[in-house]
This record gives C-alpha cells, sequence and structure tokens, in this order.
C-alpha cells in the first residue's frame, strides 16, 4: 500500500469492525515509558479496513506525569509493545521529546499523506527508510508482531 493510500484509515471506535477474536482491546490501556511514567491511555486504534491492518495507537496525552501538552497524538503500532503480563502498552524506544513534536490529532480529522511522513520523521531520520520499496507500511514501525510480541510469543497476530 502506497502511502497516497493513507487516507483510508478509520478509527476502530464507530466502525462496523472489531478487535478480532482472541487479541486484546487496547483501548483504554495505560500507556507507560520503560520507567513506569504514566504518558496517557490508548483512546481508539486507527486502522485501514481494505487490509485490516492496525497502523496507529491514538493515545490521550492525558493526566501524564511528564509534563507534556495534553492532547491526543498518533503512535505507529510498532514503536509500542503490550506488556508481557499487565495490561499496559509500553514505550520502550520512544522519548518524551519525540512525543512532544509529535502533531495533535482530533478524532474525525482524514490522516494525509503529509501527516504520515510528519510522524514517521519523528521516529526516523528522512531518507533513512527509503529502501525503494513503495509500501510505506512495510517498516518496522508499523509492525503488529512486534507490538503484540512480548503477550504473544511467535504468535502473528493481525
Amino acid at each position: 500500500m502506497s502511502i497516497t493510500e493513507a487516507n483510508r484509515l478509520e478509527e476502530l471506535s464507530g466502525s462496523r469492525f472489531e478487535v478480532a477474536d482472541g487479541q486484546p482491546d487496547v483501548r483504554q490501556w495505560e500507556v507507560e515509558d520503560l520507567h513506569g511514567n504514566k504518558l496517557g491511555k490508548v483512546d481508539d486504534l486507527l486502522f485501514n479496513p481494505a487490509s485490516r491492518r492496525v497502523r496507529y495507537l491514538v493515545v490521550n496525552l492525558k493526566g501524564n506525569r511528564l509534563g507534556l501538552s495534553e492532547r491526543k497524538v498518533l503512535l505507529p503500532i510498532g514503536v509500542a509493545i503490550l506488556h508481557g503480563k499487565d495490561d499496559t502498552v509500553l514505550l520502550p524506544e520512544v522519548s518524551h521529546m519525540q512525543i512532544n513534536i509529535l502533531p495533535f490529532y482530533e478524532k474525525g480529522v482524514t490522516v494525509t499523506p503529509d501527516m504520515e511522513q510528519d510522524i514517521r520523521n519523528v521516529f526516523v531520520t528522512p531518507g533513512a527508510y527509503n529502501d525503494g520499496n513503495s509500501d510505506f507500511y512495510n517498516h518496522d514501525q508499523f509492525n503488529q508482531e512486534r507490538f503484540y510480541g512480548l503477550r504473544y510469543p511467535g504468535d502473528n497476530r493481525v
């Protein structure tokens, strides 16, 4: 899928889709850094209905304990992982500075290719991922297996 198809993302809440049987519904789960600092909660999931792949976590930073601006942001699913046992989403390699420079997200706003590129550039040096592959989502930032890894080792959930 190319980035030009990015505007086909939908929020799971209010869509005709639901979390697949046997998969955790991470909405309303706490989001923490590896030091246990609360960053916010997962408000929703943005997914592509055609591929049925989750691309982003919508994270509400309200109530964070790090002085981050309280707003909703999009985090590519591959930058987060599920805690091995607790109902918590962890951000093992994401700095507070990266979260602070993410663009604001509002429910119902079309996610444009430029917005997705801006989000991606927060986590990767521009050009570092240009391997000639035209699939924007073929990158670790969008790797669902990494997200579910600790909870479901060896399980390739979609």
